[in-house]
């Protein structure tokens, strides 16, 4: 099952904070990159955010690839991808049913 997975990082009023963040979001963040479970993966310039397309297997192994590291320092949005051969499927059963 394939998800798009975006992470964006919360604000740092104080620079010490930052570079904390960085401590512990970094070595995390490469242990998602090894999991073998990325499929594409990359930072959003306009803002301090990035994110993945994960295929896994269940929505539960976000919370054991991300852990507290993530989840505890970024806003998360997790969205399941339906590939478009299904949607094609779907919408052309759609149409010959006239909806």
């Amino acid at each position: 099952m394939l998800f798009h997975v975006t992470f964006k990082v919360h604000d740092a009023i104080v620079l010490e904070q930052d570079k904390v963040l960085r401590q512990v979001l970094g070595p995390q963040l490469q242990h998602v990159m090894e999991s073998g479970k990325v499929q594409a993966s990359g930072l959003l310039a306009g803002r301090r955010a990035g994110f993945v397309l994960l295929d896994i297997n269940a929505p539960e192994e976000l919370y054991e690839l991300f852990g507290p590291e993530v989840y505890g320092t970024c806003e998360v949005d997790a969205q399941p991808v339906v590939p478009m051969e299904k949607a094609g499927e779907l919408f052309q059963k759609w149409a010959e049913e006239g909806r």
